[in-house]
C-alpha cells in the first residue's frame, strides 16, 4: 500500500510514520517540496505518486494565531483540504482527515460523540469543521477527531513538556481548572489511525485515550506527580489567562465506534513522562 502523508514531520506525523506496518510505503513531501495551498501542485503529486490514501495531518493549530490571521488558517485548513479532496477524488485515492474536538463549542456538560452537530466557537474550530465538510463529499473518505495531544520527545512544546520545564524551581503553578479534555497519546492515536485503515473502516470517528476527562488542574498534577516534582498546583479559572481566541469549556470526546481501542490516557501520560525524563537525563550527561 502506498500512502501520502501530509505533515509527516509534525508530532503526529512522525508518530504515524513510525507506526507505519510492514509493505507501507511512505510519502512524505515536507512543505518546501509540496505546497498543500497550491492546487496544482497537489494535482501534480498525487497524479505523479499515485497513492491509496493521504492521511493530511498538516494544520494551522495555533488557535490564537487563527483567531488574528483568519484568512490564513481558511486556507491552511479548509481550502488546502479541498485541493487534497480534489486530487484524491480524481485518482481514486482515500483521503484520512485528522480533525479536532474543536468543532464543538464547548457548551455540552458531557462528551462530545459522533452524533452531536458541530457548532465552532472560535476560527480554528470553523477552518476545521468546513474541512471536515468537504472531505466527507469522498466515496472513500475518514475523519478523525481528537484533542489534547502529548507526545513528541525532546521537541515537545505542548503542555506536557511545559508543565515540566516550568515547575522545576518553583513552589506553585497556577492552572485552569475550568477547562475539560480527553489527553491523548500521539503513539496511541498513531496505532488507532493505522487500525482504520487496516480495518477499511469509512466515515467519521472519535479517537481519543480512555479514561475519565480531566481538567488542565488535574493533569498538571498528573504529570508533576509522575515527575516526582513537588510544585504545587493551583486551580484558577481561564479568566486568569486570558486568550484572543475562545477556548471551548469541553473538550473532552467519546465514540460509539472506537470506545476500548485506546488504553486510558494516564498510564500513557506517565509512561511519556518518565521517557521524557530518561532523555533528559542522557543528554545532560
Amino acid at each position: 500500500m502506498r500512502i501520502l502523508v501530509t505533515g509527516a514531520r509534525g508530532m503526529l506525523g512522525q508518530a504515524v510514520c513510525l507506526a507505519a506496518p510492514a509493505g507501507v510505503e511512505l510519502i512524505t513531501p515536507g512543505r518546501e517540496q509540496l505546497d498543500i495551498a497550491d492546487p496544482l501542485a497537489v494535482a501534480s503529486w498525487l497524479d505523479r505518486t499515485r497513492p491509496e490514501w493521504v492521511i493530511h495531518l498538516a494544520a494551522m493549530t495555533n488557535v490564537d494565531q487563527c483567531q488574528r490571521e483568519p484568512a490564513l488558517a481558511y486556507q491552511v485548513n479548509s481550502t488546502a483540504t479541498a485541493h487534497l479532496a480534489a486530487a484524491c477524488r480524481r485518482c481514486c485515492a482515500g483521503l484520512l482527515l485528522l480533525s479536532s474536538i474543536a468543532v464543538f463549542d464547548g457548551q455540552k456538560p458531557t462528551p462530545y460523540d459522533e452524533m452531536d452537530l458541530p457548532r465552532p466557537g472560535n476560527v480554528y474550530g470553523d477552518s476545521k469543521w468546513q474541512a471536515e465538510q468537504v472531505v466527507a463529499t469522498l466515496p472513500r473518505h475518514l475523519i478523525v477527531r481528537s484533542g489534547w495531544l502529548f507526545g513528541g520527545g525532546p521537541a515537545d512544546k505542548k503542555f506536557v513538556s511545559q508543565m515540566l520545564a516550568l515547575a522545576p524551581g518553583r513552589e506553585e503553578l497556577a492552572v485552569v481548572a475550568d477547562k475539560i479534555g480527553s489527553p491523548t497519546s500521539v503513539d496511541d492515536l498513531a496505532g488507532g489511525l493505522w487500525r482504520l485503515l487496516r480495518e477499511e473502516a469509512s466515515g467519521l470517528f472519535h479517537l481519543v485515550n480512555g479514561g475519565e476527562p480531566v481538567s488542565r488542574y488535574e493533569l498538571a498534577r498528573t504529570i508533576l506527580a509522575a515527575a516526582g516534582l513537588p510544585t504545587r498546583v493551583r486551580p484558577v479559572t481561564s479568566d486568569y489567562f486570558p486568550h484572543l481566541a475562545p477556548r471551548p469549556g469541553m473538550e473532552a470526546a467519546t465514540s460509539h465506534k472506537t470506545n476500548g481501542w485506546l488504553r486510558p490516557w494516564r498510564p500513557a501520560l506517565i509512561e511519556y513522562v518518565h521517557a521524557l525524563q530518561r532523555v533528559q537525563a542522557v543528554s545532560s550527561s
